[in-house]
């Protein structure tokens, strides 16, 4: 997932090294717009997960799995990047990953994969003038302080998927479609990613 293919795999399935004070200004570019939480499910909060991430990248998949496995570690839970037990680059198929979860003692798998890499426009309004600038202007243009002018500006915008899914109860549980706006790097959007995510599933009682 580089170049604009590329740039999508990498997206997921890449990670750098940061910070602690960096991983706290790269969550503040990540937010979580939408979830959605399966009525059906009522089981208790899930202390054992399995992690996936969705790529043709043998090496960025191994690179995002550990990302969230060490979120999901810092907020209390214990993870496994599913790279521990299929090594191979092949699509990993569900009749051959639950068994050997089930035989981990997992109880919920996570499940990651890039949606989408858009760039979209956004207007910047300019300062206006200040009230003494708003008599000058009408007294004589050439007096006028200028005003700050807007101006159009491009974003890109990352669209990761993030799905929990119960082994334990058999069922889909939660889905988060998070956005990273402007990352300083494709290591930034991973790490924030997972932290963010990790944090929400937190805070929603989805982990211990």
């Amino acid at each position: 997932m580089f170049g604009r293919t590329a740039v999508l795999g990498a997206t997921v399935l890449a990670l750098s090294a940061l910070s602690a004070g960096a991983c706290s200004k790269s969550e503040s570019k990540t937010t979580i717009p939408a979830t959605w939480r399966n009525p059906e499910f009522t089981g208790a909060p899930f202390s054992k997960l399995f992690v996936i991430g969705v790529g043709r990248n043998g090496d960025y998949r191994r690179l995002y799995e550990d990302s969230m496995v060490r979120a999901l570690d810092g907020e209390g839970a214990r993870a496994q990047a599913s790279w521990v037990l299929f090594p191979e680059n092949d699509k990993l198929e569900a009749e051959k990953v639950i068994p050997a979860v089930r035989e981990g003692g997992f109880d919920a798998v996570v499940i990651a994969r890039l949606l989408s890499v858009d760039d979209e426009v956004e207007y910047v309004p300019g300062k206006p003038p200040a009230s003494s600038d708003l008599y000058m202007s009408g007294y004589n243009d050439a007096y006028a302080v200028n005003s700050d002018p807007g101006y159009y500006r491009t974003n890109i915008k990352y669209r990761v998927e993030t799905a929990l899914y119960s082994i334990r109860d058999g069922m889909p549980v939660w889905l988060a479609r998070s956005d990273t706006v402007n990352p300083d790097s494709v290591g930034e959007v991973i790490q924030s990613v997972s932290s963010s995510v990790a944090k929400r599933m937190k805070s929603e009682g989805l982990i211990r």
